[in-house]
């Protein structure tokens, strides 16, 4: 009798594997990880490349409207160029605007000084100033350059760049994010499943505990944290992380008692396998496609939520910011300055969707139903 010899089996695919390919078929799930993707690289990469820095003050351009024009504006120059000189006690007779420079011709009762330049060298908008005094020295020519700053999202009530804020708010908001979520998954995790696989009555002493937490305002918490601690970016996520742990410790507790039934958690253990070992390397592992579908729904909970603590003022503080803070400063100013709530806004409503359909579609291609 001769062995028969099967040719081209194939090999099976992973769970990971299988995941993967079908959250690749989902279009709006990759769409959204593109946009995220772009989104973060934007929030780390952007800041250091744009031409002003997310503090940078500019007094002269305050709640200015966005465009893709430089500014200032040919009619704002001559009004600029004659505020520059009010303090310099002289009398301004003449300016001249050619191009990207103006000429400013001044006269005076006493003898001109050339340090006379440095009055418009203070501006944001001119620079390089030079004063050509008369043989009289009772008048002069200064001439300057025309300094072109762009403002493609405008400015905010300070002066500042909106664009290069937004671009800061946007980390400061993922890593919030990102951070408060790795805590509340540790937390949940560790808690859910230590409560699911023991079980008996430390289990309902575990559970129990949730419950009173459960009971409590967990806003109110947070905000007690953040008023007897004070504002912190690390007190915040630590903050938010540990009073989101607790869906995450229920869930993880409903998938633990399930499994502790399974054949191979019996078997691991038959064969000696202690109580940790177990949880560490078979629970906790069998259990991450919900960990993973849950923490991409809790990112944009927790960016809500401190966005609402910003919008108090209880978030972020000066000179760094959130999304929630632009959006509050946004509010008060958006009769004036409309666009100052819409960019922060818009950038939040994309960030969120896109982490609210890149969780739908791990949900569908985590999902042993639907395989």
């Amino acid at each position: 009798m001769t062995d028969t010899v099967v040719a081209g089996t194939a090999d099976g695919r992973s769970l990971w594997a299988t995941a993967i390919l079908r959250l690749r078929r989902n279009r709006a799930a990759v769409a959204s990880l593109v946009v995220i993707v772009v989104l973060a690289l934007a929030a780390m990469a952007g800041p250091p490349l744009l031409p002003h820095g997310y503090s940078d003050v500019y007094r002269e351009f305050v709640r200015v409207s966005p465009s893709l024009r430089p500014y200032p504006m040919a009619d704002q120059i001559e009004p600029a160029a004659a505020a520059t000189l009010r303090r310099a006690h002289v009398e301004v007779t003449d300016i001249v605007v050619s191009g990207r420079e103006v000429s400013i011709k001044v006269n005076s009762d006493r003898e001109i000084d050339p340090r006379l330049a440095r009055y418009v060298d203070r501006s944001d908008i001119f620079s390089g100033a030079r004063v050509e005094v008369s043989d009289d020295g009772r008048s002069a020519v200064i001439t300057a350059d025309v300094v072109s700053l762009y403002f493609v999202m405008g400015t905010d009530a300070n002066g500042r760049d909106l664009l290069a804020r937004i671009l800061v708010s946007l980390r400061i908001s993922m890593l919030i994010g990102v951070l408060a979520t790795v805590v509340a998954l540790t937390i949940g995790v560790i808690y859910g499943a230590t409560a699911g696989f023991i079980g008996g009555r430390l289990d309902a002493v575990m559970m129990r505990f949730v419950d009173v937490l459960y009971a409590l305002p967990y806003i109110f918490f947070v905000i007690l944290l953040v008023v007897f601690f004070g504002q912190n970016l690390v007190l915040m996520f630590l903050a938010v992380g540990a009073v989101e742990w607790l869906d995450m410790a229920r869930i993880v507790r409903g998938q633990t008692l399930s499994l502790r039934r399974r054949e191979f958690v019996q078997a691991a253990e038959a064969l000696g396998a202690s109580s940790l070992a177990l949880i560490r390397r078979h629970i906790i592992p069998n259990t991450l496609g919900t960990v993973v579908i849950y923490m991409t729904l809790l990112v944009p909970k927790v960016i809500l939520l401190e966005s609402f603590l910003s919008f108090l003022g209880l978030g972020v503080q000066e000179p760094l910011s959130s999304l929630g803070v632009l959006i509050a400063d946004g509010a008060n100013n958006m009769r004036s300055a409309g666009y100052m709530l819409f960019w922060p806004a818009a950038a939040m409503v994309v960030l969120l969707f896109a982490l609210n359909f890149l969780g739908d579609g791990l949900r569908d291609a985590l999902d042993p139903k639907d395989r």
